[in-house]
């Protein structure tokens, strides 16, 4: 157990003190609920040791003394219920170390008064910490109540627009908050940890409810954001298709930050570029140009095509640039190489950064390391906190606080990305681990590839190798769609998470995780951390106490169902069940589930019950807050009556998709009253998604384009 040290003075505990510290690491879980129980404590104060949301000896110890069940020379109490529970072996341990630390009342009487002094500050700090993580929760609600402000039915291009624009501005204040607050939370659990002897248990519990209580608010807000400015690209894009080319007002540039989203109208690129022009032609620097995912290629002659098709020629006057791919795309050398050539033909540019995307190294590209060194620019790489040298072509890393603010943020690795990319990217996990800086989440984006016999190391589809990290809090594996893994390596990758001194979670992801746990597979080290292991498909939990699934959290279900549940045909019964039940939960509790996407796993619709049936027997019930449902059955025709009863079964829906062959004409009569009403919507992609899309027409029966 750690000693206090964080802005308090440096003492050894001596006496009753640090015989009380020893006792707390000496009272596991079993030790405190058997004594707890047998002593009859109250049965409030017995749930909370079984939560493990506070440290259970040291809240053991707390209750002990206010009991008098243990004092500073009379331990008799304590050692004859440990002899009862025949835990002879810790009861002995407790006399030998109560002797050693007994010492004449004086000596006691001093570090009782010492420890006094160290508990005040103690409390004190914590109360501050307490009201900066209060104050950054009030600053999320502001941000909260911005969301709150409905888009005006039947809005304008300008008007959603406008709308769209603000929500994104709204997003970037909740991000740049939620990098404070993770430097806050870290801060404060650092705090918490190193001075629990002299925390009481309310005041730890307080303050750890804040951090959670902040932490959901941030992510909630965030989730809640992204589907807003989601729902509000859905409509531009819908009016952009259904409605007549209109001419809109596009507001003056801020030529300190000029940004070109995808999800701006080609008239709006197009007014940007004739701004940017003119004030390249009058001299006026452009302090950073943003291609916020709309790079789509560069060409010989230098210009950039963006994803609206236009052109963006040479900018003489620019200073900035920073590209913002699609989430994980992978550059060229030939389009890294034109990028730079593009931007270094400005006089005043100083610095090029890319983001969300692989990059490689220049090593042959020699003219535009020449070009970069004449203008003094430097070349970053968010993704992997490392920057171009431009004397070699390589990537090098040396800046610290962008270690720690990437690692802040979190570190996707993705399975496609070049294996020189992985390699700078477990560079700079390596060194933040050796460094203790915190790594709020490694997410291994479908390139984990199998882990080694002792634990320690994640092998990754290209073959680098992932050492165990002390500092990772979060672990988040998403595999294949549908992978299984199997018992073993399953234990292995709780050992792995386990040498980390911080972890909080492990999640799993589009894979089936073994039903039945061996004791054996969880050690006592592992339930004294107490971290969480979720799989993140059923919206299960593993107990690591009673080594079973159960939901216990009803924001992972939110934040599930509201990213969409897909359902594997290859999944076993055991897995489908947990998703039912997740589904059943949500439904039950109103909370919106996006949709449910059925890949191969339909099996038919039940003719009494309405539900439907998967491959593996599992009932799909029907459930009252699904947004839309797609059947994928590639290879397999449907007939009538499955369309029908899919159809019934969708009634409070808004879509029903289909990818698979169907009849090219339904009877009018089978036709339900809510595709009649225009309640549903049923569309059907014969090659798949992304293609051609067909209407059922309710009024005759037959797809329509």
């Amino acid at each position: 157990m750690d000693r206090p040290s964080s802005g308090m003075k440096n003492r050894v505990l001596e006496g009753f003190g640090l015989f009380k510290l020893q006792l707390a690491d000496l009272l596991n879980y079993n030790a405190s609920i058997r004594l707890a129980t047998i002593w009859n404590y109250p049965s409030a104060f017995r749930d909370s040791l079984r939560s493990g949301n506070a440290d259970v000896g040291l809240s053991m110890v707390e209750k002990m003394v206010e009991r008098g069940d243990i004092t500073s020379d009379d331990i008799s109490i304590l050692t004859d219920a440990l002899r009862k529970c025949e835990l002879n072996g810790v009861a002995t341990e407790v006399e030998k170390i109560f002797g050693e630390n007994s010492s004449q009342a004086d000596l006691i009487q001093q570090e009782t008064n010492r420890q006094s002094e160290d508990e005040k500050e103690a409390m004190r700090q914590c109360e501050e910490h307490g009201n900066a993580l209060s104050t950054l929760l009030q600053a999320t609600e502001e941000l909260g109540r911005k969301l709150e402000v409905p888009t005006p039915t039947g809005s304008g291009m300008n008007t959603l627009t406008k709308h769209r624009r603000e929500r994104k501005e709204v997003e970037q204040e909740l991000l740049h908050l939620k990098s404070s607050s993770l430097e806050s939370i870290d801060t404060t659990e650092a705090f918490i940890h190193e001075n629990q002897p002299y925390l009481s248990a309310l005041q730890h519990s307080e303050t750890r409810n804040r951090i959670r209580e902040l932490r959901k608010s941030l992510d909630r807000l965030l989730e809640l954001s992204r589907k807003q400015l989601d729902d509000l690209t859905d409509q531009l894009l819908k009016l952009r298709t259904e409605s007549p080319p209109q001419v809109e007002a596009v507001e003056p540039i801020n030529l300190n930050c000029v940004t070109i989203e995808a999800t701006d109208s080609k008239e709006k690129h197009q007014s940007i570029i004739e701004q940017l022009k003119q004030a390249s032609d009058k001299g006026s620097p452009i302090r950073m140009l943003r291609l916020d995912k709309t790079f789509k290629t560069i060409h010989g002659n230098g210009n950039i095509t963006l994803s609206s098709g236009l052109l963006l020629p040479f900018i003489s006057t620019l200073v900035v640039l920073v590209v913002w791919t699609e989430e994980g795309r992978v550059l060229t050398e030939a389009e890294l190489s034109g990028l730079l050539k593009y931007g270094s033909k400005s006089t005043g540019i100083e610095r090029f950064t890319f983001a969300r995307c692989d990059l490689p190294s220049l090593t042959s590209s020699r003219e535009v390391l020449k070009e970069l060194q004449k203008r003094g620019a430097e070349v970053k790489w968010v993704s992997t906190t490392h920057r171009l040298n431009t004397s070699s072509g390589f990537w090098g890393m040396d800046n610290i606080d962008e270690i720690r603010e990437n690692c802040a943020l979190g570190v996707v690795m993705y399975g496609h990305w070049r294996k020189e990319s992985q390699a700078l990217q477990i560079t700079m996990l390596k060194f933040a681990s050796e460094n203790k800086i915190p790594i709020r989440l490694v997410n291994l984006n479908r390139c984990y590839s199998s882990i080694t016999s002792d634990g320690s190391n994640i092998i990754l589809q290209s073959g680098q190798s992932l050492p165990a990290m002390s500092s990772v809090k979060i672990i988040n594996i998403t595999t294949e769609d549908g992978r299984l893994i199997p018992e073993d390596e399953f234990a292995r990758l709780l050992d792995y998470a386990n040498q980390s001194q911080a972890i909080e979670d492990l999640r799993f992801q589009e894979c089936e995780l073994p039903p039945t746990v061996l004791a054996s597979t969880i050690s006592s080290e592992m339930k004294s951390k107490n971290f969480k292991v979720s799989w993140l498909d059923t919206g299960h939990r593993l107990n690591l106490h009673d080594r079973t699934w159960g939901i216990d959290d009803m924001e992972t279900i939110r934040e599930i169902c509201g990213l969409g549940v897909p359902i594997y045909k290859q999944c076993s019964s055991h897995m489908h069940t947990l998703q039912m039940h997740l589904l059943t939960v949500a439904s039950q509790n109103n909370i919106h589930i996006t949709f449910i996407s059925l890949r191969e796993s339909y099996r038919a619709v039940d003719a009494t019950t309405g539900s439907i049936i998967l491959e593996s027997g599992v009932m799909l019930p029907r459930l009252t807050s699904l947004g839309r449902l797609t059947i994928n059955a590639s290879g397999r025709e449907l007939t009538e009556e499955d369309v029908n009863g899919l159809i019934n079964y969708s009634s409070q829906c808004s879509k029903l998709n289909f990818w698979c062959s169907l009849p090219k004409y339904l009877p009018v009569g089978l036709l339900q009253d809510p595709l009649i009403s225009g309640k549903l919507k049923v569309l059907w992609y014969p090659d798949g998604p992304n293609k051609q899309c067909y209407t059922l027409d309710p009024t005759t029966g037959r797809w329509v384009e």
